[in-house]
């Protein structure tokens, strides 16, 4: 059974492997450092944590480059590990508005590859940002052979309805 770690130590490790990845590439347990501070892997094994670096892709944008367009098909779905993003809509041929900020530990995309349809909004480099990517292809294996990871998830939209319907009302 795995040990929960406490959110100060989590907090601790998170922000050494972000010291460490702003000078270089990321150390597999820098991502499994960064990956297990995240509401979306909790209770995630050591050694599914371990599987989910392994998958990851480091990437970086450069302010003003995009992550998402909205209105396009969607094949990744990217973990902020440090910088900052805006969340555009209106970006088809409309006026941009920013609808929100994303900084480091937000998880961007994972809509799309959810239900197939295009981005829903485009999300945008506001300052240097690094990113870890998770394929299609690798996040439809998360759900298939990981419930923890589901329930994660299933909570994380829960919490983002709740946020959209908050700002409605």
């Amino acid at each position: 059974m795995p040990v929960r770690v406490s959110s100060e130590l989590s907090r601790i490790v998170w922000e050494s492997a972000i010291v460490r990845s702003m000078s270089s590439r990321l150390l597999k347990r820098d991502k499994i450092g960064i990956l297990e501070g995240l509401p979306l892997f909790e209770n995630c094994t050591k050694r599914e944590l371990g599987q989910l670096a392994t998958i990851t892709t480091e990437s970086d944008r450069k302010p003003g480059q995009y992550l998402t367009y909205e209105g396009h098909e969607g094949g990744l779905m990217f973990v902020i590990v440090e910088g900052q993003a805006e969340v555009l809509s209106g970006t088809s041929g409309h006026k941009e508005k920013v609808i929100g900020k994303l900084g480091p530990g937000e998880v961007v995309g994972e809509l799309s590859l959810i239900d197939g349809q295009a981005r829903s909004a485009s999300v945008r480099a506001v300052t240097p940002v690094r990113l870890l990517e998770i394929t299609s292809e690798d996040f439809r294996s998360l759900v298939d052979n990981s419930p923890k990871f589901v329930r994660n998830l299933l909570r994380a939209l829960s919490i983002r309805v709740r946020q959209m319907d908050a700002l409605t009302n």
